[in-house]
């Protein structure tokens, strides 16, 4: 890829050629991520990291639970700075708004025994930010184990919602560590001003640094026990996977000892697709993909969806409104069970060929519902815009006068420069069609209206099924997802607004400024007329193609040159080519 970057060719065939080269690379990847040895070697490396930095993390651990009171949880920050601490010391007022604020800090006072059965919600709803580099280390020391713990029991779905809040703090301690130890040697140690606004080292306000717990009420080592490692193992281990695999289906055949010829090429048959497919789930469950386990109808999919969801709602009210902490625990049990079994059906009904129809005719009734308004919103602008403004400039725009003799505000005429992406409107969608993803994708689309992507929308409908259909080439896909992106803002808009027009009435809240959606789609005002023509013209590009070569146009290209080449004769060099230059 790099030696691309380094050569001077078409850059139709280079971006092309590029592509190629990052579906292959990606192939490879894949193949390489699914293995039992490539896991191994993560596993290898992450506890290299954890083993170079545990021993400052159980120093920042101890540190921070030495300015900490063990019954933090209960304490407010008024009583955290008035009561005198274990030494007679008092608690300055930044430590305790730290700990109250930033609660996340309290976990360092919970068992983690108790962390590893709350629900994931609490961990969710709990503040991060602005932690420092001590207060990371520690929450990370106390909280790794369970991360571990997790993470083998995340098939369960509120495991995996909890895993994946240990996964995010463990991934932001990584990269501020990594920060912080690349700034090491900076002269003016600026690596540490960010890590000393609170700092852990200065006092000792005598709480205990070990590991007592508000819940508990008792010590207990906070050394983590031994781990014993395990031997690497490869390919031995893949060969007795692949026999153990081999055994399994001939004991589900049923087949004898002596095998027909047939029989072996069914065998093998059966055992490559057996092979793929659990690569193939290994796979999904990477992309956290569920892949569903029954195969239940869709209008009992869809009814059971519903019922469970309204349990949910009942079971979240009681957990709100109960202070009994066993009764809470019993709701917090029935609330995960249902939260698993809602997933299940939702899995089930997302999967089926009903739900697919559904949606589509979903989005059918909801495009036909806005078309009218989009096409009269696309007339209103054409008849702003000329045909030919993407050969003019801004000041042209304002001084020229408009087919029935007026001149365009400067307003309309800034924005049509400036948003480059209305232009598109005086475009033919076949010219816009094989267009290069970047030339999308760079065009500025912050600031449009509500008429402006009714405009845009209605204009680019039918290419985005298009780029959809080939969506397995790289380019129509970054294509694609341009035109899906712009779709989604479009349809969050058009929500917001009838939204608010249902509220408040067709002429909005004059109250809310801005902020209302019938005045910010006034911002713009398209109501008039200029005279230029509000139907499909376009200009007529007479070399817009000529930087989109099709492979057989390149072909065609290329033998004419090298006909060209074989015609001509060999032109005299050096000391031949002057005298031929002297002789004319």
């Amino acid at each position: 890829m790099q030696n691309l970057q380094n050569t001077e060719q078409n850059p139709y065939l280079l971006e092309k050629r590029y592509f190629e080269l990052e579906q292959e690379m990606m192939k490879y990847s894949t193949a390489m991520m699914v293995t039992d040895e490539w896991a191994q070697e993560q596993q290898r490396l992450e506890q290299e990291w954890e083993d170079s930095v545990r021993a400052d993390n159980i120093n920042a651990l101890k540190q921070v639970r030495s300015h900490m009171p063990v019954n933090v949880r209960s304490m407010t920050e008024e009583a955290l700075v008035s009561e005198p601490t274990p030494n007679g010391k008092f608690l300055p007022q930044a430590f305790a708004r730290k700990f109250k604020r930033t609660n996340v800090l309290q976990l360092l006072r919970v068992n983690p025994l108790d962390i590893e059965k709350m629900h994931p919600s609490y961990f969710e709803g709990m503040r991060t930010t602005g932690l420092t580099v001590t207060e990371r280390r520690a929450l990370h020391e106390h909280t790794k184990g369970i991360g571990t713990k997790w993470f083998k029991l995340k098939a369960d779905k509120n495991v995996e919602r909890k895993w994946l809040w240990f996964d995010g703090l463990k991934a932001k301690f990584k990269e501020v560590q990594t920060a912080y130890d690349s700034h090491h040697d900076d002269p003016q140690n600026r690596h540490v001003k960010a890590d000393r606004i609170l700092d852990y080292t200065e006092e000792d306000y005598g709480f205990p640094t070990e590991a007592l717990y508000e819940s508990s009420g008792k010590l207990e080592s906070q050394e983590a026990p031994v781990e014993t490692k395990q031997p690497a193992q490869s390919k031995p281990k893949a060969k007795a996977d692949d026999i153990e695999m081999m055994a399994a289906i001939r004991y589900r055949l049923e087949l004898e000892d002596a095998e027909s010829e047939a029989d072996k090429k069914l065998l093998r048959e059966l055992y490559h697709a057996e092979k793929r497919t659990k690569l193939l789930e290994k796979s999904l469950k990477q992309a956290r993909i569920e892949i569903p386990e029954d195969d239940i109808p869709y209008e009992e999919a869809k009814a059971k969806v519903a019922e469970v969801t309204e349990k949910i709602k009942a079971v979240a009210e009681k957990m709100m409104s109960t202070s009994d902490t066993r009764e809470a625990a019993m709701l917090e049990k029935d609330y995960e069970s249902l939260s698993s079994e809602l997933t299940r059906y939702q899995s089930a009904m997302m999967e089926s060929k009903e739900w697919a129809v559904e949606q589509l005719e979903k989005e059918r009734q909801w495009e036909e519902s806005v078309r009218e308004r989009n096409q009269n919103a696309l007339k209103m602008i054409r008849r702003h815009m000329p045909v030919k403004i993407r050969d003019m400039s801004e000041e042209d725009l304002v001084k020229k006068t408009t087919p029935n003799g007026k001149v365009l505000p400067q307003q309309i005429a800034r924005k049509f420069k400036r948003t480059n992406i209305l232009l598109l409107l005086r475009m033919d969608p076949s010219s816009i069609e094989p267009m290069h993803p970047s030339s999308l994708e760079s065009m500025r689309t912050t600031g449009l209206t509500l008429t402006e992507r009714r405009a845009l929308h209605e204009h680019l409908r039918d290419l985005g099924p298009r780029w959809k259909t080939l969506a397995n080439d790289k380019m129509a896909e970054r294509k694609w997802m341009w035109h899906e992106s712009l779709r989604s803002k479009f349809k969050e808009l058009v929500n917001a607004y009838d939204a608010h027009v249902e509220k408040y009435g067709p002429e909005g809240n004059p109250n809310m400024g801005n902020r209302c959606p019938v005045n910010a789609d006034r911002a713009v005002d398209y109501s008039g007329d200029y005279g230029f023509p509000e139907d499909a013209e376009f200009k007529v590009d007479s070399v817009a193609k000529s930087n989109l070569l099709t492979m057989e146009d390149i072909k065609k290209r290329k033998q004419e040159e090298e006909g060209e080449e074989e015609e001509e004769p060999a032109k005299p060099g050096g000391f031949l080519a002057a005298i031929a230059g002297l002789r004319k």
